[in-house]
Order: structure tokens, then C-alpha cells, then sequence
């Protein structure tokens, strides 16, 4: 057998090594099929928060459209659109009074939003925790899980006693038209579900001018 010299035996494995790079190359590269499909990708279909758009904005709050305001609602993007800062204030002689601030945010496990809300803003003693998904119909459901601190004083309820409080809510929020929003705001009772307070089982949200 005649031996091989080192000089030739590096020339062989170099152009050895080179065809399996160009093979792993060609194998890399997308088909034409592949690369059509990723085109015709609906954009919108890549935005988790694109069926909660319609909420985005500042929102008067009222029992009904010819009535005055009783609260005000805002929902504004956070940087990039990576999550909704969410927020609310009451309205006492047309002057408002912060009630609840928190941030809505993509969860993309269980494909809806988780949420976290400050509820008590002067003395930071009541949470509210839980989802907000999208329903077939295009209704927003917010479900709402309230923690109460010892001496908090839930709606509907008494005050919160040494071991705190724990209380369901449940808010929708559904499109009737361009600027406007039919919501609901109730709470778990013993007998079902129950008007967290008068009216709040049929309101409207009417969007802010500006």
C-alpha cells in the first residue's frame, strides 16, 4: 500500500469538510413553499393583545349615554405595546379621584392576560388579581379575585376582620359601536351573581374626546 504524504492527507480532509458544509448549507436554506408561507402570515395574527385593542383609551364611565360620568376608565400601551397599563378614578363634581391602578399582561401559556391591580391607592390594602380573556363573541371577561387586609372595607361587605378577605368580581366589556362600550361590573354573592353596586349590571362606556 503506498503511504500518503501529510501535504495530500490535509488536501483530502479539507475538501471533505467542505462538501458537508455546503450540504448542511443547502439543507438550512427555506424552500420557496416555506418561504411563501411565511409571507402570507396574517401580522395581526403575531399580536396577542390585538383582540383587546377596541379598549385602548381614556373612557367616561356612565349608566348611561345621556347620563353624566361617574367614573373614568383608561387603558394605554406600555412600551412596545409589551403589555396595557390599566387604570380608574371616580368622579365627584367632575373632579377625579384615583380608585385603581395595575397592568394587564400576555400569559402566553393559558393565551390570555394575566392582571394585577392596585385597588386601595392611599393605603395600598386591597389587591385584585385574576385574568382577562376574550370570549367567541368578542366580550372581554374580566375575572377578578380581591384581597381585602385586615380593616379594608369591600363593597357589599363588611369590614375585612384580622385574617383579610378574599371576594370574586366579574367585569365585561363588550363593543356596541365605534366609541362605545357596553360594561358590567359584578360580584359573587350566595345567590349567584349580583350588581357590585346599583346600575353596575349595565353601564356604558363612552370615549373620552381628545
Amino acid at each position: 500500500m503506498k503511504s500518503i504524504s501529510v501535504a495530500n492527507l490535509v488536501i483530502v480532509l479539507g475538501l471533505a469538510l467542505r462538501s458537508v458544509v455546503n450540504v448542511n448549507a443547502q439543507e438550512d436554506q427555506p424552500s420557496a413553499s416555506q418561504t411563501d408561507a411565511a409571507q402570507s402570515v396574517d401580522p395581526n395574527s403575531q399580536n396577542p393583545y390585538g383582540p383587546y385593542q377596541f379598549l385602548v383609551g381614556d373612557w367616561n364611565v356612565a349608566s348611561d349615554e345621556n347620563e353624566p360620568a361617574v367614573a373614568v376608565q383608561r387603558f394605554r400601551w406600555g412600551p412596545n405595546h409589551s403589555y396595557i397599563w390599566f387604570a380608574g378614578s371616580l368622579l365627584f363634581n367632575d373632579e377625579e379621584k384615583p380608585h385603581f391602578e395595575g397592568i394587564l399582561m400576555w400569559n402566553g401559556v393559558h393565551k390570555n392576560l394575566d392582571m394585577l391591580v392596585a385597588m386601595d391607592l392611599e393605603s395600598g390594602l386591597v389587591q385584585e388579581q385574576g385574568t382577562v380573556s376574550i370570549q367567541s363573541d368578542g366580550t372581554v371577561v374580566r375575572e377578578i379575585t380581591a384581597t381585602y387586609s385586615a380593616g379594608a372595607r369591600p363593597i357589599g361587605a363588611p369590614v375585612a376582620g384580622p385574617s383579610g378577605l378574599v371576594m370574586h368580581f366579574r367585569q365585561t366589556f363588550k363593543a356596541i359601536e365605534p366609541g362605545k362600550i357596553l360594561t358590567t361590573v359584578m360580584r359573587q354573592s350566595d345567590h349567584g351573581w349580583v350588581a357590585t353596586f346599583p346600575g353596575s349590571d349595565h353601564m356604558i362606556m363612552t370615549r373620552r374626546p381628545g
